[in-house]
């Protein structure tokens, strides 16, 4: 059965306030793991031990691209300490994009942090928003990251929300980078950028889930992305975000 994960961003303002209670009312719903931003003040044993009382999984968390490259240590060790499998790194300032004048160096950061997160028995993600699909050249930056990088050492987790927000085909993604897509974000939306629960949008999530169905490997967690809920209450939109693929994936056969 697929696993689902949580992300904490939609509730990071609950989790700046009281994380334990905000995972608390996560592993209520139901959900598998748990995708972190932080670790909010509290220790990396301090959650571990809170996690595995409530019976969910750290999937791994998002770490910016400057952070990673000033404490990569203490975030792998923390994420181990945890139980992850996975870390996700955020996108590098413009300079170290594509074209930009310290593109290699990130290259060679990006490879270099890989395979330090590899070592420690981990996966290096890099995760997507709309400004990585822009064009440079004849491909789009985040074609360019994933391509120049090694295989073995970074690994993509495609943001399928933030993909299509930024022009691009979700599909196209799936197809092209899917052996390296062990976690996918199922973030939903209304263009041009309105935010829904997985399953109440635009997103045409049945088949570019039974699209991950095909991959080989398959994806080992799901992420029921959300980035805002505006007036509703964030807890809502995950439960109803967390029903609506518990189904897709029964109605799917897996």
């Amino acid at each position: 059965m697929a696993k689902i994960a949580s992300p904490l961003f939609i509730v990071r303002e609950e989790c700046a306030a009281d994380l334990f209670g905000a995972l608390e009312k996560i592993a209520g719903i139901g959900f598998d793991g748990v995708e972190f931003l932080e670790l909010f003040g509290k220790s990396a044993n301090e959650v571990k031990s809170k996690i595995d009382s409530l019976g969910i999984i750290s999937v791994g968390g998002h770490v910016s691209y400057g952070e990673f490259i000033l404490n990569a240590d203490k975030i792998i060790s923390d994420y181990k300490t945890l139980g992850s499998g996975y870390i996700t790194i955020g996108p590098p300032p413009d300079e170290n994009m594509p074209g930009g004048a310290r593109y290699a160096e990130t290259i060679s950061s990006m490879n270099k942090i890989g395979r330090a997160v590899r070592d420690s028995g981990m996966k290096l993600l890099f995760h997507n928003h709309a400004g990585e699909l822009r064009v440079y050249g004849e491909k789009t930056i985040l074609e360019h990251l994933m391509d120049d990088t090694d295989p073995e050492l970074l690994f993509l987790e495609p943001d399928l929300g933030w993909i299509k927000i930024g022009g691009g085909d979700p599909m196209y993604f799936l197809d092209k980078y899917g052996a390296r897509s062990p976690v996918v974000h199922f973030k939903d939306c209304v263009l041009p950028k309105t935010f829904r629960p997985t399953g109440y949008g635009e997103m045409e999530n049945v088949r570019l889930y039974e699209k991950c169905l095909t991959l080989t490997p398959r994806p080992e967690w799901y992420v029921t992305d959300h980035d805002f809920s505006y007036e509703r209450d964030p807890f809502f939109d995950l439960k109803i975000s967390y029903e609506y693929f518990r189904n897709l994936a029964i109605v799917c056969g897996e």
